[in-house]
């Protein structure tokens, strides 16, 4: 007989389960698309409108991300000390008024 205790086996992943694994698919896409931009030869005006776009798109790719974490957040209960309000776009308001 063991002194440990004995854990209860893991349910099925929650909702919010699914929502950290898009966040963290996204933001791997983020990191991998600054990464290839940063490491494009080409040069030029054509290549730095390129490059812009393509850091536009890892942004956005983040701010989905920071998205998915509040919202995994906020079915767990936990919201770090801050409520924020967040827009459609993804862009925080401020603090929720109370």
């Amino acid at each position: 007989m063991s002194d440990t205790p004995r854990l209860p086996p893991p349910g099925p992943p929650g909702p919010s389960d699914g929502l950290r694994s898009h966040c963290a698919a996204l933001r791997s896409h983020a990191r991998r698309l600054r990464a290839k931009a940063a490491a494009l030869d080409w040069r030029g005006p054509q290549a730095d409108a390129f490059r812009a776009e393509v850091t536009a798109l890892a942004d956005r790719c983040s701010r989905a991300a920071d998205g998915f974490a509040l919202a995994a957040a906020q079915l767990d209960g936990v919201h770090g000390g801050v409520t924020a309000r967040v827009t459609a776009a993804g862009r925080s308001r401020g603090p929720s008024p109370r």
